[in-house]
């Protein structure tokens, strides 16, 4: 996300010299400085290192960590580090209708990251976005190929946004801060879908009927397990199914559509795209 937000900041005419990228590694961001971005170096686990590197910003887009040890701490040294350091605004990006009984249970942390940003003093701007369109190619397993797409959605409609449609957007605050002061924006597409009738739209895609199944939660972690996937990761990508399945991803809000200042991209054109790339 930090990475498609500074190419979009770029095509936004915005001086290369006006923004920083936060690294773990140089090396890893050896694209950026090709393109003439600073590289400050930082961890979220240390936080000295994050207010060395916040120093001279103006504005902090906060990526949530992809690290989910101690995540809330690591959030925690971030939003510490940013206030030490003098940051006027941060963008956050968060999850969809976080609250602290999350059934998608890294939704918590967001939610109690929220209340940091809160208590800080800082100003801010949240992102509660919806899981991207670009995750659903990870949960069709072989339906392409066989017809059958068997999941634990339940019944549940979830809307799907493209990443780069929230890339964008947050760009578009980044360049103007104050008019989204203290703001927490539920960040969607146009409409939600029925994993039935997503299945509709891979038919097209495969050539051939594509039904979905929906399966228990239970099953769903077996056909994990048998698959290969470490039993670390199973809970996880298994609350993503019960995430959908409790209707945490189904919301219907024109905050995305405002901040672009056009449609964002429908899951029945951006779907085929995505999976015929």
């Amino acid at each position: 996300m930090g990475t498609a937000t500074i190419d979009f900041l770029l095509k936004k005419n915005t001086p290369v010299s006006q923004i920083a990228a936060l690294v773990r590694d140089e090396a890893k961001g050896a694209a950026l400085a090709a393109k003439g971005i600073a590289l400050r170096t930082g961890d979220y686990f240390d936080a000295a290192s994050l207010q060395k590197s916040f120093a001279g910003i103006d504005v902090l887009v906060f990526v949530s960590s992809g690290s989910f040890e101690n995540r809330v701490g690591q959030h925690e040294n971030v939003v510490n580090a940013a206030k030490a350091a003098g940051v006027k605004h941060i963008i956050y990006t968060s999850v969809l209708k976080a609250t602290d009984s999350l059934k998608f249970f890294p939704g918590i942390d967001h939610y109690h990251t929220e209340a940091m940003l809160k208590k800080s003093g800082i100003s801010y701007t949240v992102f509660r976005n919806t899981f991207y369109v670009e995750v659903l190619p990870m949960l069709l397993g072989g339906a392409l190929e066989s017809g059958q797409w068997y999941y634990a959605a339940g019944d549940a409609k979830a809307n799907f946004a493209s990443r780069l449609d929230m890339a964008e957007a947050i760009a578009n605050v980044a360049l103007n801060p104050s008019q989204h002061a203290d703001k927490i924006y539920e960040i969607v597409s146009g409409q939600s879908y029925s994993f039935h009738e997503i299945a509709t739209v891979l038919s097209k895609v495969a050539g051939k009927q594509v039904s979905y199944i929906p399966i228990p939660v239970d099953a769903l972690k077996e056909g994990m397990k048998q698959a290969g996937v470490p039993e670390l990761h199973i809970p996880l990508y298994a609350s993503i199914a019960e995430g959908i399945a409790a209707g945490e991803m189904d919301a219907t809000d024109s905050s995305l559509e405002k901040l672009l200042q056009r449609k964002p991209a429908d899951l029945k054109e951006y779907l085929p795209k995505l999976l015929g790339a």
